[in-house]
């Protein structure tokens, strides 16, 4: 199993090297390991503990992901700038990405297409390749499941906004220190302390950046802890299809010649392998 934390030491050089590496791997692991071993529990007659070890290797594959974007910044603030904007993101994710990773709207408008009966459509469904608990998992979901979707998209609405005001709140401040210190000193650069203004919203930006991966990890957890066996794992596979997705070649070249602007809508069937929309701004 992958180690995340070894990649990382308390070095003065920044390891975002490493963590590209770290990434490179844990996306394997993801694709070539981790996801085939759920789709297997899906598609076949398997005992409710296997496929709850293998949900259980998932999720804890993509906490422990967040968990190590944290100890990147944690350990080496240098890392900040570039765990922000990653220069190992391709055209397609980039426009997905809120403080370094995936928008947690993702998670929520996701799971939302499992709940839409006219998009909520799988080919193995069809086909009739996978065991009815799977087929069946999400036909006539509990009222008690639909008011906790609810609640979590209600808490998200509130959390990401503050998230969005603590990065305004930092970048304005350093501005207004660095304008205040040009208009004492005369624009003498040597006494203007551009590097302790520089510091000051580093270490903000490096909070929000931590607290937004919390909100990742909190609403992937809490999405799991509300769901079934087999919706939770419908879940967590269209989410791993969701990531891998965007490193299909034939896609990303489709995306990378379509000059049109993006739309605040995006149909994302062929990065998910459903035919449903997943995010919104």
């Amino acid at each position: 199993m992958l180690r995340p934390f070894s990649l990382f030491s308390r070095s003065k050089k920044p390891s975002t090297i490493a963590f590209k590496d770290y990434y490179i791997n844990w996306f394997t692991t993801l694709k070539k390991t981790l996801l085939p071993l759920l789709h297997q529990s899906l598609s076949s007659p398997t005992s409710p503990a296997l496929l709850s070890s293998h949900i259980n290797l998932l999720l804890h594959h993509f906490l422990s992901y967040y968990d190590s974007l944290d100890l990147a910044v944690t350990t080496d603030s240098n890392n900040l700038p570039y765990l922000l904007y990653p220069s190992w993101r391709n055209s397609l994710e980039k426009p997905f990405l809120f403080l370094g990773d995936l928008h947690p709207y993702i998670f929520t408008n996701l799971l939302r297409s499992f709940l839409d009966k006219e998009n909520n459509y799988d080919d193995d469904f069809e086909n009739g390749v996978r065991p009815w608990q799977a087929m069946m998992a999400w036909k006539d979901p509990s009222k008690s499941l639909i008011i906790k979707i609810g609640q979590i998209e209600r808490g998200l609405r509130l959390m990401v906004p503050d998230l969005v005001d603590r990065i305004k709140r930092a970048q304005a401040g350093f501005v207004r220190r660095v304008a205040e210190d040009w208009v004492i000193y005369q624009g003498n650069k040597e006494k203007i302390e551009v590097d302790g203004a520089m510091k000051v919203e580093m270490e903000e930006l490096a909070s929000v950046f931590k607290d937004a991966n919390r909100l990742r990890r909190s609403i992937i957890s809490e999405i799991v802890g509300a769901l079934s066996t087999y919706q939770g794992a419908l879940f967590l596979e269209a989410l791993a299809k969701f990531l891998i997705g965007f490193k299909d070649p034939t896609f990303l070249r489709e995306f990378e010649r379509c000059k049109a602007p993006i739309k605040p809508y995006l149909r994302l069937g062929n990065l998910a392998g459903r035919r449903t929309l997943v995010f919104s701004n």
